[in-house]
């Protein structure tokens, strides 16, 4: 097996039994075992556990945001339409993330989850976890922007703050209706703010 396709297979098991279990509560042996790999070929590809732990948000970031891209592309030029593009996109991706789970839970956003279990504001896991939201805040600045919002970073703190919410009652309360509402309110704002 080459080393990229190694490494995937820590990172695609890594991920799982983070999911599942958390971070913290994850160790290495548990890793390898599940994997099916020595203890070598996992340190071979990553330094520390920490190391791993950030690898796999990093590739979930990406994937986001290149998910993200793509449906930002596809909602045409409107700032406001952009905007509820990122709803839909975040619900449809967490609805992919249920179907992934035998019971079809969504057991909420890794990065929360992230910063939660590692909570020094200055720890890499939290700083990296803060990043993720700040990319988010970023895109919504911008559109809020591109739509003359009088107070475009308290709208776009707004909107990251629905979305959020979405992402934990949905979690929370096994209620993935949770994104419809978080996108109607999200529309009213925009309606309000144009």
């Amino acid at each position: 097996m080459a080393r990229a396709s190694k490494r995937n297979l820590v990172l695609d098991t890594a991920e799982m039994l983070f999911v599942q279990n958390g971070f913290a509560a994850t160790g290495i042996n548990q890793i390898t075992q599940e994997a099916g790999i020595a203890s070598m070929t996992l340190y071979n590809n990553f330094k520390s556990k920490n190391d791993l732990v950030l690898a796999v948000l990093e590739r979930k970031n990406k994937n986001l945001f290149e998910g993200l891209d793509i449906a930002l592309a596809n909602a045409g030029t409107s700032p406001g339409e952009r905007i509820l593009a990122m709803f839909d996109f975040v619900a449809e991706y967490v609805g992919e993330d249920t179907h992934n789970h035998s019971d079809g839970s969504f057991t909420g956003c890794a990065f929360n989850h992230a910063a939660s279990e590692f909570r020094q504001l200055s720890h890499p896991i939290h700083q990296a976890a803060a990043q993720h939201k700040k990319q988010l805040l970023s895109i919504f600045e911008r559109l809020a922007k591109e739509m003359n919002h009088p107070t475009p970073d308290a709208f776009a703190q707004t909107l990251l703050l629905l979305l959020d919410g979405a992402l934990s009652s949905a979690q929370i309360m096994g209620d993935m209706t949770m994104f419809d509402r978080a996108r109607a309110a999200a529309k009213t704002l925009i309606e309000l703010s144009t």
